[in-house]
C-alpha cells in the first residue's frame, strides 16, 4: 500500500487533477449559466406582475447590527452585490492564477493571444458606446458595453454537444477571464468614489501580510479570510470598489503544491503502525463483514449481547485499538491536507456555490425592471451604444486584435483553433448579462431611470449575441461534425471488413 502512494506522484496525476479542475468548471458553468437565464426571465416577470411592490421592497429591506447610539444597516440588494458577488470575483480571480500558473494563458505567447483578444474586445466596445454617448448624461456607462457572461455563454455552447471542439470551449474561457480582468480594471479606476489615503495605506499593510502568507506558503485558508475580510472594510472605505480586494486575495491564496519527503516518510510511519495495529488488516475486515449485516440487525445483535447474562462474550469494538487507528488515520489526513493545492481547493468549493447560487441570486435580484412610461424603449443613444457595442463591437474586436497580434508575432494563435472559432467566440462574447448588469449599477448609481434603461438595453443586445454566437459556432462547427461522423463510418465499415475477414479465415482454417 504505501508503494502505491508514491508512485501516485507523477506528473501525469497533477495534469490529469488540472484538466478535471478545468472540466469542472466548464461543467457548473454551463449548468450555472442555464439556471441564471431562468432567474433572468422569472425576474422579469415577477417585476411585471401584481407582485411587484413585493419583490422590489423585498431587496431594499434594510438589515445590519445595532449598537448604543448608532446602527450599521445595508440593503438586501446591496449586501447581494457588494458581498456575495466578492466571493465571484474571487472565483475570477483564482481562476485567472490558475490558468496563468498552469492552463492555456501559461507563457507570454499564450496569455498574449487571450489578452490582446479580450483587450479588442473591451477598446472596440467602448469607442462605439462612446460614439453615440459622448457629452450626454450617459457617457459614464461605457464600461457596460464591455463585459463577457461566461456562464451564459457556457451553457449555450453546450447547447450544441460534443460537435463543439474542445479548443472552444477552452478559448472561450480564457478570453472570458481575461475579459474579466479588464473590466474589473475599468471597475477600479472608473467607478470608484473619493480615495481616502489612510484607508489605502491600512489596505497595503494588509496587502503586504497576505504577501509574507503566500511567502511562507502557509495552507491555513482561514487566515487569508481573515486577512482578505479585513482587507475588504479598508478597500471598501477607501473609495475603492471592493471587487479588487476579492482580486488581490485570489493572487495571494498559494497556487503550488510542495510535497516534502518528511510528510511521506511520517506517512509510511503511520501505516506501518495501522498494519500492527490491525494485525494484517483482520479487523478491518471483519468490520466490512459488520457492516453487510445492515443498520438494524447489526444493533439488534449489539442489545442482546449487551442483554446477555454470559459475561464471556466477546468484544467486537476494542476502544483502544478504535481509537489509535481514528488517531492514525487524522495523522495521515492532516499531511494529505497539507500537501493539497490550496488555489484548487478553493476554486472547487467556490464554482458550485458561485454557479449556482450567488450569481442567479445576484440576476434575480438585479434584472427585474418594471417597464411602465417612464422608460423610453425607442432606439436611444444608450440602446444604440449598447447593442452595437457588444453585438458588433465585441466580434469586431476580438478578430480583428487577434489577426494583429499573429500578424505582428506578437502571440501564438493555439493549435486547431480557426478564425471562424474565433469570430463566433466574439459573438458569444457578446452576452453580458452578470457583468454589464452590475457596471450599470455602478455607472449610474442612484438615477433608477438609467439603470433600468440600461438593463432593457442589456437583455435586448444579449438575447441578440446569443442567437448570433450559437448560429456562428453551429456554421464554424459544422464541417467538423461532419468529418468526424465520416471518420467514424470509416472506422465501422473497416470494423465490419474485419470482422468479415476473420470469419473468412476462420472457414478455410476449418
Amino acid at each position: 500500500m504505501p508503494e502505491a502512494i508514491i508512485t501516485r506522484s507523477q506528473p501525469s496525476y497533477i495534469k490529469d487533477k488540472l484538466q478535471e479542475s478545468l472540466n469542472r468548471f466548464i461543467t457548473h458553468e454551463s449548468f450555472g449559466g442555464i439556471l441564471l437565464a431562468v432567474c433572468i426571465l422569472a425576474a422579469m416577470l415577477v417585476a411585471n406582475s401584481p407582485y411587484a411592490d413585493t419583490y422590489f421592497s423585498f431587496f431594499h429591506t434594510e438589515f445590519g447590527i445595532f449598537f448604543s447610539n448608532s446602527t450599521l444597516k445595508v440593503s438586501l440588494q446591496d449586501f447581494i452585490n457588494d458581498v456575495l458577488m466578492s466571493f465571484f470575483f474571487l472565483l475570477v480571480g483564482l481562476e485567472m492564477k490558475r490558468e496563468m500558473l498552469y492552463g492555456e494563458l501559461a507563457g507570454f505567447r499564450k496569455v498574449s493571444f487571450s489578452f490582446l483578444a479580450a483587450f479588442g474586445g473591451i477598446i472596440c466596445p467602448v469607442m462605439i458606446y462612446l460614439y453615440f454617448n459622448m457629452g450626454t448624461a450617459y457617457q459614464s456607462g461605457f464600461g457596460i458595453a464591455m463585459s463577457t457572461d461566461t456562464a451564459f455563454a457556457l451553457g449555450l455552447i453546450m447547447l450544441l454537444g460534443d460537435r463543439v471542439p474542445k479548443i472552444l470551449k477552452i478559448f472561450l474561457v480564457t478570453l472570458a477571464v481575461a475579459d474579466d480582468l479588464g473590466a474589473i480594471s475599468v471597475i477600479v479606476f472608473f467607478y470608484s468614489d473619493h480615495i481616502d489615503m489612510q484607508w489605502i495605506y491600512a489596505s497595503l499593510f494588509l496587502i503586504a501580510i497576505l504577501i509574507y502568507l503566500n511567502y511562507r506558503d502557509t495552507k491555513y485558508l482561514s487566515l487569508y479570510f481573515l486577512v482578505g475580510i479585513l482587507l475588504w472594510i479598508c478597500v471598501h472605505h477607501s473609495g475603492i470598489h471592493v471587487t479588487i480586494a476579492a482580486v488581490i486575495l485570489a493572487m495571494a491564496i498559494p497556487g503550488r503544491t510542495r510535497v516534502n519527503k518528511k510528510y511521506f516518510i511520517n506517512m509510511l510511519k503511520e501505516f506501518d503502525k495501522m498494519k500492527v495495529a490491525t494485525n494484517g488488516w483482520d479487523d478491518v475486515i471483519q468490520a466490512k463483514e459488520l457492516e453487510k449485516m445492515g443498520f438494524f440487525k447489526g444493533v439488534f445483535k449489539n442489545i442482546r449481547n449487551f442483554m446477555s447474562k454470559n459475561q464471556d462474550i466477546e468484544k467486537k469494538i476494542d476502544m483502544v485499538k478504535t481509537s489509535q487507528l481514528v488517531h492514525m488515520l487524522d495523522t495521515i489526513g492532516t499531511y494529505s491536507r497539507y500537501a493539497q493545492n490550496p488555489l484548487i481547493r478553493l476554486e472547487v468549493a467556490l464554482q458550485p456555490l458561485c454557479a449556482y447560487f450567488f450569481v442567479p441570486l445576484f440576476a434575480f435580484a438585479n434584472a427585474g425592471v418594471a417597464i411602465h412610461s417612464g422608460i423610453e424603449l425607442s432606439l436611444n443613444s444608450v440602446m444604440l451604444g449598447t447593442t452595437l457595442g457588444l453585438v458588433l463591437g465585441k466580434p469586431l474586436g476580438i478578430i480583428i486584435f487577434c489577426f494583429l497580434g499573429e500578424k505582428l508575432n506578437l502571440a501564438t494563435r493555439p493549435k486547431d483553433l480557426n478564425y471562424t472559432h474565433i469570430l463566433s467566440v466574439g459573438f458569444m462574447s457578446g452576452i453580458g448579462f452578470t457583468m454589464s448588469i452590475f457596471v450599470a449599477n455602478l455607472a449610474y448609481k442612484d438615477d433608477i431611470l438609467s439603470i433600468d434603461m440600461s438593463k432593457i438595453s442589456i437583455l435586448i443586445a444579449s438575447s441578440i449575441a446569443a442567437i448570433l454566437g450559437l448560429l456562428a459556432v453551429y456554421l464554424s462547427t459544422r464541417n467538423q461534425d461532419e468529418q468526424s461522423k465520416s471518420i467514424n463510418e470509416e472506422n465501422e465499415q473497416q470494423k465490419i471488413q474485419d470482422e468479415i475477414q476473420k470469419l473468412k479465415n476462420t472457414q478455410s482454417v476449418i
